[in-house]
């Protein structure tokens, strides 16, 4: 009976592997930014447990195809299964986690994020009201927080790591380009690869536009 052997050694193998805490596919994000009058991105993006991505954004130029009656778009989008996976095991991280409920440089009109993580043990909302984080803490124009917490000054790299892969899996960074367009008309958000091309009115048109 040597044909035993092989799957009852693959079983022992399996059964050794650490088990994925139940969270991390338990897990909900919420993300929103807003803030600045003219060209930071404004939407909200809800990543479901099962990946699936529900984007939502006033649409500021008032001509986009998709726009509903309302004049917002609201728009689903399935993210790749390695990007839930990678996005969820990091906000259940212990980097994340230690982060504070807020950094706040009390900026009347700066760019503001806030990431909500809701899993099976709780809710967790972080908040970047214009803080530079650490990584951007030397560009010109980088603001610090209030706090005297020196640890404080700036945010941990981890926010604006895990903004920028909701932004990059789901396509959010792409479309908010399109309902709210950037100043610059070489921002990269203006160049959405073809997983995140939505019907346009063209770059010419919107890049450099002055915003209602």
């Amino acid at each position: 009976m040597r044909w035993i052997v092989l799957p009852l050694t693959l079983f022992a193998v399996a059964a050794c592997k650490p088990a994925r805490p139940p969270s991390i596919d338990r897990t909900t994000v919420v993300i929103e930014r807003s803030g600045c009058r003219d060209s930071c991105p404004a939407y909200k993006l809800r990543i479901g447990s099962d990946g699936v991505a529900i984007f939502s954004a006033r649409d500021f130029t008032g001509r986009h195809p998709l726009r509903n009656a309302d004049g917002d778009l609201v728009i689903p989008h399935e993210i790749a299964d390695k990007d839930r996976r990678a996005l969820f095991e990091r906000v259940n991280s212990k980097a994340f986690a230690a982060l504070l409920p807020e950094y706040s440089a009390s900026a009347s009109d700066g760019p503001t994020t806030t990431i909500t993580v809701s899993t099976p043990t709780g809710k967790r909302r972080v908040t970047q009201d214009a803080v530079a984080c650490l990584r951007d803490r030397k560009k010109p124009g980088a603001l610090s927080s209030t706090s005297i917490d020196p640890q404080a000054r700036f945010v941990p790299d981890v926010f604006c790591e895990t903004v920028a892969l909701i932004e990059t899996a789901s396509c959010a960074g792409y479309w908010s380009a399109q309902t709210r367009p950037p100043l610059d008309p070489d921002d990269p958000r203006l160049s959405p690869p073809d997983r995140c091309r939505l019907p346009s009115f063209g770059k010419a048109a919107n890049a450099g536009a002055v915003q209602p």
